[in-house]
């Protein structure tokens, strides 16, 4: 927080190496009874000076890529006013994934069988939406808990809506949000959210997998931007002194790491591809609820659509979920080995 003796123009912009935050303030005077906070949280070092004679300059200097904001507000009924800077983790989610993939600890999964109860979701001729994805998802869980190094629990295990609390019913966004609350509280490393798809054009076929780049997974309606991150074809790399090594005891602050979701998806869709028709051959971007969470890497799978004829047969039969559930595992697994790989280099 900085507060001023009147109102000022102000110009925010962000850089790396290392990761800072400035602020320009133009036409200001530093008074000298200024304190400046010690290492905490996100920042790891303030500094403010005159940068010339109509401007100066605060810097924010963070340990990680973050989201932020600058807003400013009256203070009172005086005619000062504060600039606040709000700062947000924003790619903890990828390195958690990265960290958990390759160390001893088990890749928890959050399993999330899409709609529920008083909401049936798509409908085919022969099956509800909501009853097939569950079907899905609870073999998925079988499957995941027969692996090593792997765990899964489900956001529903039964023809319910998901409401925060105890409560019986609630409103479809606090449903979505319930749903990630859920992952969080069981530590997931990933969310997986399972659903059919409907079109109203019935000759529309195929699998599609959705996720989100880590620099979109800003709150709707925040005015949170992301700092600036030079483009870089490495998604994945060890922290400056940390060892390869030293993976199995690995932790999601020695990896630097962005967009996980959209590699781990990538990896999903290649393996479904095997035995199931699959409509994009990558991941596609949109802005669901349940994968704009910070904290926790997230996929969104249409398994294919009940609209269709064809597609609808494959889906209820038993022998296909299998498949489509064996597909996601081979996929994380892949996932995982790839990691490796990349993190030894």
């Amino acid at each position: 927080m900085i507060d001023v003796s009147q109102t000022i123009n102000y110009k925010v912009f962000t850089l790396n190496r290392p990761n800072r935050v400035v602020i320009d303030l133009y036409q200001t005077e530093i008074s000298s009874q200024l304190k400046t906070d010690r290492e905490k949280g996100l920042i790891k070092k303030v500094r403010i000076a005159k940068n010339n004679r109509n401007r100066s300059r605060l810097v924010i200097e963070t340990d990680d890529i973050v989201f932020y904001k600058v807003e400013k507000i009256a203070i009172g009924t005086n005619p000062n006013f504060r600039i606040i800077i709000d700062l947000k983790r924003s790619y903890d989610g990828s390195r958690r994934l990265t960290a958990a993939s390759v160390n001893k600890a088990n890749l928890i999964v959050a399993i999330d069988p899409g709609h529920g109860g008083k909401d049936p979701g798509a409908r085919g001729s022969k099956v509800i939406e909501k009853d097939l994805v569950l079907k899905i998802a609870i073999r998925l869980k079988r499957l995941i808990d027969s692996e090593k190094g792997m765990t899964a629990f489900l956001t529903r295990s039964d023809d319910s809506f998901p409401c925060p609390g105890k409560a019986k019913n609630c409103s479809q966004r606090e449903s979505l949000n319930e749903r990630i609350r859920r992952a969080k509280e069981g530590n997931a490393h990933v969310l997986i959210s399972i659903h059919a798809d409907a079109f109203s054009d019935p000759n529309v076929r195929g699998a599609t997998l959705y996720a989100l780049p880590d620099s979109k997974k800003i709150p709707k309606g925040s005015n949170y931007k992301v700092m600036y991150h030079p483009k870089s074809k490495v998604k994945v790399k060890l922290n400056k002194g940390v060892s390869s090594r030293s993976f199995s005891r690995l932790r999601s602050s020695q990896v630097d790491a962005y967009d996980q979701s959209i590699d781990l998806g990538n990896f999903i869709l290649q393996e479904m591809k095997r035995d199931v028709r699959v409509r994009k051959l990558s991941s596609r971007e949109a802005p669901f609820a349940v994968l704009k969470s910070t904290q926790v890497a997230s996929v969104l799978i249409e398994t294919s659509y009940l609209s269709n004829k064809k597609d609808e047969a494959f889906l209820v039969n038993i022998k296909n979920q299998d498949k489509i559930a064996k597909a996601i595992v081979r996929g994380i697994k892949a996932y995982s080995s790839n990691i490796k790989r990349e993190l030894s280099k």
